[in-house]
């Protein structure tokens, strides 16, 4: 056995017992001191408990010839503690204890798998929705979702991702869809903003269903326009409602008889969309200009346009019956030059209809 002398109290202690910190070395009563004076200096103390290489690490044998006994595994051993050390047998239970632990890794990987791929797109759209990449993030999250309909965290991102989007369907059928639509935590952030956003695009929507029933009704296509204009401007991440505003703004200049406005705006919702009902609304424009001044080319002008108008809605069977309805209507406009709106027509002309049938 080796002794060292301590650098700090100057006594001599077995080398096995004494500590290394830096070049100095310590017994252990003042290796604790020294390293609590340095802590105090606002350094870090490190130290570490030397190694008698002439005694043995497992049964404390001093070496019979003074002489170091052999590392094994970075520590000193006798001959005899040696090979023990090198051919170490596991337990039995140690092995079999492993052997359960692969297995349960294996079939949490097998069931858990699934969960896994939840995680990993619940992820992607998350970091969407922070990047406000609200549309792209959706497919992401619809399948997370799909995987754990009871994940709240995913739930609440999809529905904010949809409705930042505009779409309120997909918000309603993840939100409505998830446990009844209970959250476990009224009071959470992010339940809190769902909920927010949700009742901000639901008064819009309610604010647009009042402006689509005031705009069935004749004369009352200004008080229609600037309802719609409120809800879009409540809500405007809503395409569909910011594309509405074109028709409705085409009813309040009706309603207003501004028809070169009621015209340009038809042409302009022509040219963003050109389709048969968009080509007759610019028709109905003309039509309007020929019934109050009477000049013929304006009629020309109304015919040549309906007549497009008619080749093009075919094959779209929402649109024929669109031109079906509406057809009769400006027929009546360009024959008597009397301009009346969808609600006083039927009552003039189809009041009996149903009666008929």
């Amino acid at each position: 056995m080796r002794e060292v002398t301590c650098d700090k109290c100057g006594a001599t202690v077995p080398l096995q017992s004494s500590f290394k910190s830096g070049a100095d070395t310590y017994c252990e009563g003042c290796v604790y001191t020294v390293a609590r004076e340095t802590n105090e200096n606002g350094q870090t103390a490190t130290y570490a408990r030397n190694t008698d290489p002439s005694v043995c690490a497992l049964c404390g044998t001093d070496s019979p010839t003074g002489q170091d006994f052999r590392f094994r595994k970075k520590l000193p051993f006798c001959e005899k503690c040696g090979p023990r050390v090198e051919k170490w047998p596991y337990p039995r239970w140690l092995k079999l204890s492993l052997a359960g632990l692969i297995l349960l890794l294996a079939v949490s990987l097998i069931y858990g798998r699934r969960y896994f791929h939840a995680g990993c797109e619940m992820y992607v759209g998350e970091r969407q929705v922070n990047a406000a990449q609200f549309e792209q993030a959706i497919p992401h999250l619809q399948e997370a979702v799909r995987i754990a309909p009871l994940s709240d965290k995913a739930v609440l991102l999809l529905a904010k991702a949809a409705l930042k989007s505009g779409d309120t369907e997909i918000a309603a059928k993840a939100l409505n869809g998830h446990d009844d639509g209970k959250f476990e935590d009224g009071n959470d952030a992010d339940f809190l903003e769902v909920k927010t956003l949700w009742e901000r695009a639901l008064g819009a929507l309610k604010t647009a269903k009042q402006a689509v029933d005031l705009e069935q009704q004749d004369g009352k296509g200004v008080e229609a326009a600037k309802l719609m204009h409120q809800a879009a401007a409540q809500y405007p991440e809503s395409k569909g409602l910011a594309s509405q505003l074109n028709y409705f703004d085409q009813g309040a200049a009706f309603s207003e008889k501004n028809y070169d406005r009621f015209l340009a705006l038809a042409q302009q919702a022509y040219d963003k969309e050109p389709n048969g009902m968009n080509k007759a609304a610019i028709a109905s424009a003309w039509a309007c200009k020929y019934a109050v001044s009477g000049n013929a080319e304006f009629r020309q002008n109304a015919e040549q346009i309906l007549e497009q108008a008619q080749q093009m809605v075919k094959g779209d069977a929402e649109q024929e019956k669109a031109m079906e309805e509406f057809l009769p209507r400006l027929r009546y406009r360009l024959d008597t030059r009397v301009i009346v709106g969808p609600q006083e027509y039927n009552k003039r002309f189809r009041s009996g209809e149903k009666g008929k049938k």
